[in-house]
């Protein structure tokens, strides 16, 4: 069973009567940016309330909240339905930029600055707590700069996993919502 919810409001439940969303499609990929597509009649009850860059799109499937992001886009169809794309709240990364820096230390040190630089240019929704970070240099000892302000998405691609390797997780804990970084993934599917 499957439930989608537009900041606090239900848009779909399999359940329940007039809360139904066509064509709904979610692509999940390690290390990308997510993607939600699905379409909305104007019957809908909550059919106004969705906002473009604003509101919140949270899957579950049963208790396992399998996608949240974004409204990207939505374009009217002939039959006055909306057909609107969600990027994955790895997209909130894209919103910041990494200012020029000289950075030596450990892989964990530099991940943390790339985190807290993001979360001082955006909204309270879209920043992330430093979680985990699992991966290592040889040496425990990396050198990296950069002038070209780079988003924080693009930094942490090209200066940490593009060289050292490692996967982007986000976890939503009852403190807030952190970001690992892990050399290896642990996680089980929770698809039945």
């Amino acid at each position: 069973m499957y439930q989608v919810y537009c900041d606090s409001f239900l848009l779909h439940d399999d359940q329940v009567e007039g809360k139904k969303l066509f064509d709904p499609k979610v692509e999940l990929e390690l290390n990308q940016i997510g993607k939600f597509d699905f379409t909305i009649y104007n019957t809908h009850s909550n059919f106004n309330s969705l906002k473009r860059l604003k509101s919140i799109i949270r899957v579950f499937q049963g208790d396992f909240l399998l996608f949240r992001g974004r409204i990207l886009n939505d374009t009217q169809g002939f039959y006055n339905e909306k057909n609107v794309e969600c990027e994955s709240e790895f997209a909130f990364l894209v919103d910041s930029i990494q200012r020029p820096y000289d950075f030596t230390g450990t892989p964990a040190e530099l991940f943390s600055l790339f985190i807290n630089n993001h979360n001082a240019q955006v909204d309270a929704s879209h920043q992330f707590k430093v979680g985990n970070v699992t991966v290592t240099d040889p040496n425990d000892y990396i050198s990296r700069s950069d002038s070209e302000y780079l988003n924080t998405w693009d930094s942490i691609h090209k200066k940490l996993i593009d060289t050292l390797g490692g996967y982007l997780w986000i976890r939503h804990e009852a403190d807030g919502v952190y970001i690992d970084y892990l050399e290896e993934l642990n996680l089980l599917s929770p698809q039945k």
